[in-house]
């Protein structure tokens, strides 16, 4: 079948593959001859590269599905290959009144014919009532192609119907067409936003004891699937990770670094957008962002999550609490339920109610950095080889001053990196002067009430040039 879009090699086999399975289907059916035993389905072999995206989507379906997904990719990127059908006819002499039975549909206005909701009966059933009522569990609500969004059709439809059009959605056509994930745009109904990071571990700066635990939830985004296998786990849930600390710790940075090692997109939900006043609308937008998750593999990233998961109110006879409690069961469910990976952070995590807590598997607590640590920060923005170049006066002595002189986050440090690096580029260069340094220091962390003015005084000696 080399018409099929050679350029196309990760899907033309699939669909040489359905090509095949029409005629074998048309006999099977429809010529008294034909003898199944000694025909055998043609043999699908599929993810022969696991990794392209295009596979990955495939093999988590079962064959039965994958024939749905194919032949509604075939409709969209091939219609030709629906003159399979005629060719079958012709090659085995079967009776053409038969092939009103196909379900076949001609595309408007054009030479090609489209397979309906009846062609995906007729490919999946034959024509036995008894094998086609086994089809139509294929497109209930809670079967995989619906509850992944895997399948569009007219909304008017609650099921679809004999002469209806399905179609896949855009991610998936996106990524079965493209061999790409389709990454989807944030929206009033999609509140979620790729997390990325151009930063590495060496980037994130933390204690000792949070550096180790950090090094272990690595190790469990790594190797969870095959400790999962290896221990005969029957539970579907990915890793569950809860994250605790002051803002500006490190948290998010931690949760873009842990995908990054899990290699799967991190997906940073808005807890804002999510909590609804309507009731059920929260519980309808989690479903959305869980029901696509699942289908892409995604780890989810719930920041300040204790909006979400909170604790849940007792013997109170308010409905808008009762429906609260709704939600909350709901995402106790989900945590459950939820095939990938979750990541939780929250700034107190007293308020995480304790059904959550006892659910993950890791717990990482991000301190406020100490003296050692900050001086460690400091080092690493002002040190490191890049855009500034600081005074030789500027020593890692003084570094531990700044360190001592105010309690900052590892954020803090950073914004005024950036803040420093303004500054140098208004003068027109990327050198900065110990008397410049101390100025900064007072102008930036004096409005932020950090290096109150008496201490950013004393600076000027130890920024200041020998001999000032």
């Amino acid at each position: 079948m080399t018409s099929i879009l050679p350029h196309h090699p990760y899907y033309l086999q699939d669909l040489q593959w359905l090509e095949k399975f029409i005629h074998f289907r048309c006999r099977q059916t429809f010529d008294d001859t034909f003898a199944e035993a000694f025909e055998a389905i043609p043999s699908w072999e599929i993810a022969q590269n696991p990794t392209m995206p295009y596979h990955a989507l495939l093999q988590s379906f079962t064959q039965e599905e994958r024939i749905v997904i194919v032949a509604l990719l075939a409709n969209q990127v091939h219609p030709d290959l629906w003159n399979a059908f005629g060719k079958a006819f012709e090659e085995y002499g079967l009776e053409p009144t038969k092939m009103k039975h196909l379900g076949l549909s001609q595309l408007t206005e054009t030479p090609y014919l489209q397979a309906t909701f009846g062609t995906l009966l007729f490919l999946l059933g034959g024509t036995k009532p008894q094998e086609q009522t086994k089809v139509w569990k294929l497109f209930t609500p809670e079967a995989p192609l619906n509850a992944l969004s895997v399948l569009e059709w007219p909304s008017a439809e609650s099921t679809p119907s004999m002469n209806t059009m399905l179609r896949l959605s855009a991610p998936v056509f996106h990524q079965l067409t493209t061999n790409q994930v389709l990454h989807p745009q944030y929206s009033s109904d999609f509140p979620a936003t790729l997390l990325t990071t151009t930063k590495t571990w060496d980037d994130l700066i933390v204690d000792e004891e949070t550096n180790t635990l950090l090094a272990q939830a690595c190790k469990w985004v790594q190797y969870y699937p095959q400790v999962q296998q290896a221990t005969q786990g029957n539970q579907r849930q990915g890793y569950r990770l809860l994250m605790e600390g002051p803002s500006g710790t490190g948290k998010t940075m931690a949760a873009a670094l842990l995908g990054q090692a899990a290699d799967k997109p991190v997906y940073r939900i808005d807890i804002s957008n999510i909590v609804d006043k309507y009731v059920g609308e929260t519980s309808k937008k989690l479903r959305r962002i869980f029901e696509i998750a699942e289908a892409q593999d995604w780890i989810l990233f719930f920041d300040e999550g204790d909006a979400l998961f909170g604790k849940r109110s007792e013997g109170s006879s308010s409905s808008n609490e009762r429906y609260a409690n709704q939600e909350v069961s709901y995402l106790l469910y989900k945590l459950e339920e939820y095939p990938g990976m979750i990541f939780l952070a929250t700034n107190h995590a007293t308020a995480i109610d304790q059904a959550f807590q006892r659910r993950f598997h890791s717990w990482i607590a991000f301190q406020t950095p100490d003296k050692y640590t900050r001086a460690q920060l400091w080092r690493h923005f002002f040190e490191k080889p890049g855009y500034l170049q600081l005074d030789p006066a500027i020593s890692q002595a003084q570094f531990r001053e700044l360190a001592e002189a105010a309690n900052v986050s590892a954020a803090w440090i950073e914004q005024f990196y950036a803040y420093c690096v303004l500054q140098a580029t208004a003068k027109g260069t990327n050198s900065i002067s110990a008397e410049e340094m101390r100025q900064y220091l007072h102008w930036y962390g004096c409005e932020r009430g950090h290096f109150e003015y008496n201490t950013a005084h004393l600076f000027r000696k130890q920024y200041a040039y020998e001999g000032d």
